[in-house]
């Protein structure tokens, strides 16, 4: 067993914690009424906002920033009005 062996083991730990609360956001999100996205899309762009902040006053590393900034983007695509498949028009 090397020195990197217990750390690896955390960050794989880490990583399936997170892909587990991102499944419950997102099911959460899908649940949401077109008031309520709006809503959770408020309060979240507010709490976004201050930890990005936050970050770039931070010794952050540039990849914790990155993953920051690519999961914002993401969840903010989930909270979007859902499209109704039955009112989209051909070629839209």
């Amino acid at each position: 067993m090397n020195d990197t062996d217990p750390l690896a083991r955390q960050m794989s730990e880490l990583q399936g914690s997170m892909l587990a609360m991102e499944c419950f956001v997102n099911a959460l999100a899908e649940a949401l009424n077109g008031q309520q996205r709006l809503v959770v899309q408020a309060f979240y762009a507010s709490e976004s906002a201050a930890f990005r902040a936050a970050l770039m006053t931070s010794t952050a590393p540039e990849a914790t920033v990155e993953a920051f900034e690519r999961d914002v983007q993401r969840a903010l695509n989930l909270l979007e009005e859902p499209v109704d498949p039955g009112n989209v028009s051909p070629g839209s």
